[in-house]
């Protein structure tokens, strides 16, 4: 993977790809994130950024996933949330 951003929240782990992003004029996951999240990202040189520290994105965040959605649906698929789920494999193995 070329240039990322890549920041934690409470549960999740957020990548932003910039290789994907270049081209982007809509900017829908900085819309989506004021619209439904809490301003975490704002746009500086064409790219997403965070608006505020790491440390503060990580309480600031509330994890909607509206940033990732956009991105997917009206833009270039550049965002990947990852959120990691306690016993969800051993739950996995037990009912396959």
């Amino acid at each position: 993977m070329g240039e990322v951003l890549q920041f934690e929240s409470r549960t999740c782990r957020i990548t932003i790809d910039y290789n994907k992003c270049d081209g982007c004029d809509t900017f829908d996951c900085v819309k989506a994130c004021r619209l439904y999240g809490r301003n975490v990202l704002r746009i500086e040189g064409k790219r997403p950024v965070l608006a505020m520290s790491p440390e503060e994105a990580k309480d600031r965040c509330i994890e909607c996933l509206a940033c990732e959605i956009n991105c997917m649906l009206r833009a270039k698929g550049a965002i990947t949330i990852e959120a990691p789920i306690p016993g969800l494999d051993e739950y996995r193995r037990r009912w396959a």
